[in-house]
């Protein structure tokens, strides 16, 4: 097992409205608020969603129904000097169908979808291959 420890900086609730994309604005809000370290969580709707299993060969999916995000976590890193957001998507349809997987860009805002990032200051993710 390897672990980093580190104390939480910023938190940023934000709004997201119809059309946008999920990892772009995720993306975009650690890059406004400079964090190169951190947790995201999300809840609201999707009117499409692109997710893969990442095994044996990753194969992206893409939904394009109205969406409920039952749950969606990642996290935020630097890898390289580029800005990475990974992470995992679980939806359910009208008919209370879930699928999920691992998020993909592509995954785009229906009503809205609330998400909260956390900041980690003082570490690198990439210490334990994040």
């Amino acid at each position: 097992m390897e672990f980093v420890e580190a104390k939480c900086g910023q938190v940023i609730c934000a709004k997201l409205s119809q059309g946008e994309d999920l990892i772009k604005s995720i993306r975009e809000i650690a890059e406004t608020k400079n964090i190169s370290a951190g947790a995201f969580f999300a809840i609201g709707t999707l009117s499409q969603a692109r997710f893969y299993f990442y095994r044996p060969t990753p194969s992206p999916i893409t939904l394009k129904e109205p969406l409920e995000i039952v749950a969606c976590s990642g996290s935020i890193s630097q890898k390289q000097g580029k800005m990475r957001v990974h992470g995992h998507i679980y939806v359910t349809d009208e008919a209370f169908r879930s699928r999920g997987g691992h998020l993909l860009e592509g995954s785009i805002v229906d009503s809205m979808v609330f998400v909260t990032i956390f900041e980690f200051e003082g570490v690198s993710l990439n210490a334990i291959g994040i």
